[in-house]
């Protein structure tokens, strides 16, 4: 009885799961043992997924406390400026808007940001010593989490999108004035942040089968 259970859980699940990333449904195309096993393979993926996004939130809040305390100490904050110079990936959506996208959309549009705040990240490495160490540890994360949404993007049959082209030098952290390049590393640790807590809600509903909008 309760075998019989998981699988009728299961199968709702791939149902609702597998066409919004172009997969045939239990029941449709190969049959379903190979769908069962293709849908076990990416709950376990987006777990993996789910995990290292973690890490990097926690690391990046660590990292951006840090450089508040070690270099804005009494500055008032948040700065505005670059958050709406179309710089950073937008993060204007709200969760309901956000989780309404299809999840192919929602996969892809994440892969382009990761790649976007790892550009960032080298960028505020090398301009603060004092965070490279940190900042290189989560450059590295960023790129594996941008491995793992290539994989996930791949296995909708859909080619995973080309690497951003990383934005020109002089537009970010570029400023005669050293205060303005201090705002703009926070804004982009911020502006990381939280994106990153997106990421992990995102990953969170796509472990459980949840959060797959029809195309």
């Amino acid at each position: 009885m309760r075998l019989g259970g998981l699988a009728l859980l299961l199968q709702a699940l791939l149902s609702s799961g597998l066409p919004a990333l172009g997969f045939p449904a239990a029941g449709q195309g190969p049959g379903f043992d190979g769908a069962a096993r293709w849908g076990r393979e990416m709950q376990a993926e987006f777990g993996s997924s789910l995990k290292l996004a973690r890490k990097l939130l926690v690391e990046t809040k660590i990292l951006t406390q840090q450089f508040v305390s070690e270099r804005l100490a009494g500055a008032r904050l948040p700065f505005p400026g670059l958050s709406n110079s179309g710089l950073l990936p937008p993060t204007s959506r709200t969760a309901q808007q956000w989780l309404a996208l299809p999840a192919l959309r929602r996969l892809r549009e994440m892969r382009r940001a990761l790649g976007l705040f790892r550009g960032y990240v080298e960028l505020v490495g090398r301009r603060e010593p004092g965070l490279a160490r940190g900042l290189q540890e989560i450059g590295l994360d960023l790129r594996d989490l941008m491995h793992h949404v290539d994989y996930q993007v791949g296995g909708s049959g859909q080619p995973a999108p080309p690497p951003p082209v990383p934005p020109a030098a002089p537009r970010i952290l570029q400023h005669p004035s050293e205060w303005s390049n201090l705002q703009e590393s926070y804004l982009v640790l911020r502006a990381m942040e939280t994106f990153l807590g997106r990421v992990v809600r995102d990953f969170t509903l796509l472990r459980v089968g949840g959060g797959w909008a029809p195309h």
